[in-house]
């Protein structure tokens, strides 16, 4: 456990502490050593005939290693989503908390719709359902940009991004709770617990790590060239973490069918 802690910790200190210095980037080496080094105390403490806090043998199992490096991958994209727009909002518009939440509303409700459908029907179609919700939320991105772009050219009315984030909520409904669906699906029972530790942790570092990384590129570029262009680098590199999510989700579903099984079981 202790291993584990203090090399997480490594992992993430150089993207949440980057403005100390190009040194603090050192740390995440130790960091990933440190987690070599648990991975070869959880596999020797195995050896050893005792319970290991992480049996690495859930790795092996396809549909769980995809699936946590899909969502770990999406979260850190995600994430930063609404935080972006409430600062473009609030500081580069001048908007109020109020509006600013309430822009997100809209895509709150069709998330909880999304989600419910997405749940009665993700054991008949699988991890395409996944890839589906992934699709429409790069369709929410992409058009949130051109809104953004437009508002700031042409004038036209950043209330649209009630209707362009919707499209961002009935992605993530259809994304996180199937992909959290399938990745234990084929998980032992025995591994229940540990194994849903490790995808809930794999979020929360994936989340950490993508809101710095996120808002530094967004401030960043705010101070060189405004708000509009803060707001499109940040989505921008918000779609392609979200990309990589879905690559990792077709890798899944060609494993899947070459093992002769239906995609995404």
């Amino acid at each position: 456990m202790a291993l584990l802690a203090l090399g997480t910790l490594a992992v993430m200190i150089p993207f949440l502490q980057f403005s100390a210095g190009p040194w603090v980037w050192s740390i995440l080496g130790l960091g990933v050593l440190l987690v070599l080094a648990w991975v070869r105390w959880e596999a020797a403490y195995k050896r050893r005939g005792r319970a290991p806090m992480v049996d690495l043998q859930l790795f092996a199992t396809r549909s769980f290693a995809n699936g946590s490096l899909l969502i770990a991958l999406y979260f850190m994209g995600m994430t930063s989503v609404w935080v972006v727009c409430a600062i473009f909002l609030q500081s580069g518009l001048g908007r109020t908390a109020l509006e600013a939440g309430l822009v997100g509303l809209p895509a709150a409700i069709l998330s909880a719709f999304s989600s419910g459908i997405a749940g009665r029907h993700v054991f008949r179609i699988g991890r395409p359902i996944v890839l589906g919700g992934i699709a429409i939320l790069l369709v929410g991105l992409v058009t949130s940009i051109l809104v953004v772009v437009l508002h700031d050219r042409a004038g036209t009315s950043i209330w649209w991004l009630l209707l362009t984030l919707s499209f961002v909520g009935l992605g993530q409904g259809s994304t996180i709770s199937p992909n959290q669906t399938l990745t234990l699906a084929d998980v032992p029972l025995r591994y229940a617990g540990s194994a849903g530790g490790v995808l809930q942790t794999g979020q929360r570092i994936g989340t950490a790590i993508g809101l710095a990384l996120i808002t530094a590129v967004f401030f960043a570029v705010q101070g060189q060239a405004g708000w509009t262009a803060a707001f499109v680098a940040a989505y921008l590199v918000i779609i392609a973490i979200v990309v990589a999510s879905g690559v990792v989700g077709i890798v899944d579903q060609v494993q899947a069918r070459r093992a002769g099984r239906r995609p995404g079981a």
